[in-house]
């Protein structure tokens, strides 16, 4: 299958300041990565960089009808028979419908791992609703189908792991510098219990909580953020990791994060409304009832902290892990979706 993987893969483009920002833990990259080992040829396209690149004074916006025609130049020379959208705003509805004439056939898939209750997000997907043959959200809510247009379906996206990136075994090392590892940015306010508080109020109280904790928390509280290999380093020092997401109560929602933690090896802290105890027995993970339980987590045995990643990422492997699912294996069949888009089903 020829695959054309539309995404913002962080091209080198003038728009970084002070990294490089490398794409190293996207989940763009892992479809890259497990549609190759599966067999499949995949193109990447970056829709900003091509723009930011294209546009007058490396503005994105002024540089969108650029990166659209090198769109659909990749199309018309590819053929593909699949394009992900992740997020490809740049990309217009218009450059779509040509797609598909230029490759008759082709199946568009829109890939969403955003809360998709937020104002910005409903946007994205009332822009995709009737443009694309797919829509797979990282939240499992009951209304997720309204959000697929005629003949188009709607699934379930869990957070991925990836062999070649999630390399670490955290719980081989016997003397981590850190209990916690609560890596974030601190912008956006999380929700934690019945109210949305911010990163650095959320260390706060824990460290009022738990005084003798030893904790990591790049990215907040003044603290730089860590990026590449320096979040490797990050993720190999902590026994332990909490993966608060900007949402608690969506079904089955959470930051991918919480995939790096588990594939990295650490026991994870998950707020338990998410649901995800349909994946993990109690040995697998660290679900929370309330957050003040959190305060008492990190006094558990060091064996205990150490076997619960053991088995979670043998788990996360068997249910997760995209390379052991062939990429579009639970996609109807293409006559299928194009008799239901002719239908209008």
């Amino acid at each position: 299958m020829r695959i054309l993987n539309v995404a913002d893969f962080n091209w080198m483009t003038g728009a970084e300041r002070t990294s490089a920002r490398l794409s190293l833990f996207d989940i763009c990259r892992k479809f890259s990565l497990a549609a190759t080992r599966a067999g499949h040829l995949v193109v990447e396209f970056s829709d900003r960089a091509v723009a930011r690149s294209g546009g007058p004074l490396r503005l994105r916006r002024l540089g969108a009808g650029w990166a659209n025609r090198r769109f659909l130049q990749c199309v018309d020379e590819l053929k593909p028979d699949l394009i992900l959208l992740h997020f490809a705003d740049t990309i217009t509805n218009a450059s779509l419908r040509e797609a598909r004439r230029l490759s008759p056939g082709v199946i568009i898939a829109d890939v969403n791992i955003d809360p998709i209750d937020t104002a910005k997000n409903q946007l994205r997907l009332a822009l995709r609703k009737g443009a694309a043959d797919a829509l797979f959200a990282t939240t499992d809510a009951p209304a997720l189908g309204a959000h697929a247009g005629p003949g188009a379906f709607a699934a379930y996206l869990p957070n991925m792991v990836d062999p070649a990136i999630e390399t670490g075994r955290a719980f081989e090392i016997d003397a981590p510098a850190f209990d916690l590892l609560f890596a974030a940015s601190d912008g956006a306010p999380r929700e934690v219990g019945q109210e949305f508080i911010t990163p650095s109020e959320a260390v706060a109280r824990l460290r009022a909580g738990v005084p003798g904790l030893r904790l990591s928390t790049p990215g907040i509280a003044g603290q730089p953020p860590v990026r590449g290999y320096a979040y490797f380093q990050a993720l190999q020092s902590a026994r332990m990791g909490w993966s608060l997401s900007r949402r608690a109560t969506l079904p089955l929602y959470a930051s991918d994060r919480m995939a790096h933690l588990f594939g990295w090896g650490l026991t994870v802290c998950l707020d338990r409304r998410a649901g995800f105890e349909r994946f993990y027995a109690d040995r697998r993970r660290g679900l929370l009832r309330r957050p003040a339980r959190l305060d008492r987590r990190p006094h558990a045995s060091d064996r205990r902290r150490r076997g619960r990643p053991r088995h979670g990422s043998s788990r996360l492997g068997e249910d997760l892990d995209p390379v052991r699912q062939r990429p579009g294996a639970g996609l109807p069949p293409r006559a299928t979706l194009r008799r239901r888009r002719r239908q209008g089903l």
